[in-house]
């Protein structure tokens, strides 16, 4: 996979949080929640939970980890980076531990109430059109080992959209697996995925000449994504979207 770092900082940027009672309020969702935190620090990474928020005093409270030598490595680490997933978003920190403090007759740290937080929300269901030029492209074999290459016309978390002019229906049935798709996404990188096909129907498109014709949507879904290639096909989606955006605000001004 190559090409996240771009894609990843312009991505996070739209999701960031500097108003500290937006920030205030999302570390006590994690509370009331009782979200998992990873806390990782250059010393090593131990799982905690918010355990309380003190916006007067520019503070919350989280639990030590489970090993006291992972406790007092990260007493001295320097800066922490928080990481959270509560339900249909993700949610990113950076802090430094003030102190050890005593929570509730328990030992317990607190840090600074970071600057700035990235709430980034899950785009299972969010489907983006992908750009016209240069295409995206789909290659595996099909059922029969005949090669396969079509364009991606639009994707999501979930799976994905492919326009041909084949009528796919005499080689693949719905629920077939295409097993070890190369997803070639241009300079967003590229991906090795399972696909299952959910359906074929006919859509009417717009051709180069504006001419309208006939074409098979075959349309897909990813049945096991990994935890790495979720986040970075999230990233490529997030990436496609603010340049939409962009081409949207110079058509209007």
């Amino acid at each position: 996979m190559t090409g996240i770092g771009v894609v990843e900082q312009n991505s996070k940027e739209q999701f960031v949080k500097r108003n500290k009672l937006a920030i205030c309020a999302t570390l006590r969702d994690l509370q009331k929640n009782d979200i998992t935190v990873m806390v990782n620090h250059a010393r090593g990474q131990f799982i905690s939970k918010i355990l309380d928020v003190l916006s007067d005093d520019n503070l919350f409270v989280f639990d030590l980890g489970g090993v006291e030598t992972e406790n007092s490595r990260a007493l001295y680490a320097g800066d922490l980076a928080f990481v959270a997933e509560p339900a249909g978003a993700k949610v990113e920190f950076k802090s430094s531990i003030a102190r050890t403090v005593n929570f509730q007759g328990l030992p317990a740290f607190t840090a600074q109430v970071p600057p700035e937080l990235f709430y980034i929300q899950r785009r299972n269901y969010f489907r983006i059109t992908t750009p016209v030029w240069p295409p995206l492209l789909c290659r595996c074999e099909l059922v029969d080992k005949t090669p396969f290459q079509f364009e991606i016309k639009d994707i999501s978390l979930g799976g994905l959209g492919l326009f041909t002019e084949r009528d796919m229906s005499d080689v693949m049935s719905q629920g077939d697996i295409l097993e070890n798709v190369e997803m070639d996404l241009d300079e967003y990188g590229f991906f090795c995925v399972d696909m299952q096909l959910v359906g074929q129907t006919d859509s009417k498109v717009v051709d180069s000449k504006g001419e309208v014709k006939v074409m098979k949507r075959l349309s897909f879904k990813f049945p096991a994504l990994s935890a790495s290639q979720e986040r970075d096909l999230q990233q490529v989606i997030y990436e496609l979207e603010r340049l939409q955006i962009q081409k949207r605000k110079r058509f209007q001004d």
